[in-house]
């Protein structure tokens, strides 16, 4: 019993340790030997885990995208459909790309290496299809939705990216508070 508490922190820690440097160096950039001294635990220990860096990656964002799907579920019960809701999952997921390692790890992992890991998109899109189904069923043009769609797609590709560059959490809420009421007041949703 003991020893299977002692595995599950030491897979925990492996994961969190490689979201750390997949973050900050990148897949190319992370190597074994770095994210097995970021865990404090030996390359043969990874390796009883991890056959290789590509499971240990597809872990990672595993878990990214798990932190994104619990992070949107307040997304969905939001009583304003459409662009409320919309403005909401881009400063939710914001925030948690600031707060959460696994997070930003997975964005810059489907950046490096998008078929090799769970996609992030696909941990979002649901909360965002809710809310503008809900749109849609309030008498939201289909063309709107759609654009709306993809303008999310862009304003959260574009978040990491600035987020990546050195922006803070704080200025890209500001950015995206900003956009989002020029957009509201062009946009009948």
């Amino acid at each position: 019993m003991v020893r299977q508490v002692r595995a599950r922190q030491t897979r925990s820690a492996l994961i969190t340790a490689a979201a750390g440097e997949f973050a900050r160096l990148g897949y190319a950039g992370a190597t074994v030997a770095k994210i097995s001294t970021a865990a404090g635990v030996t390359s043969g220990a990874l390796t009883f885990h991890f056959l290789s860096k590509d499971e240990l990656a597809r872990a990672v964002a595993d878990a990214g995208v798990e932190a994104a799907r619990a992070a949107v579920g307040e997304v969905e019960r939001i009583a304003d459909p459409g662009l409320a809701a919309a403005e909401r999952l881009t400063q939710v997921l914001a925030a948690l790309l600031e707060q959460d390692v696994h997070a930003r790890a997975t964005v810059r992992l489907m950046d490096e290496c998008p078929d090799e890991c769970a996609s992030w998109e696909e941990a979002w899109r649901p909360a965002l299809d809710h809310a503008m189904e809900r749109a849609r069923a309030g008498g939201a043009d289909d063309a709107v939705v759609a654009d709306v769609r993809l303008l999310i797609a862009y304003l959260l590709a574009g978040t990491g990216a600035r987020m990546r560059a050195g922006r803070s959490v704080d200025t890209v809420r500001q950015e995206l508070a900003r956009l989002w009421q020029r957009f509201a007041e062009g946009l009948p949703v």
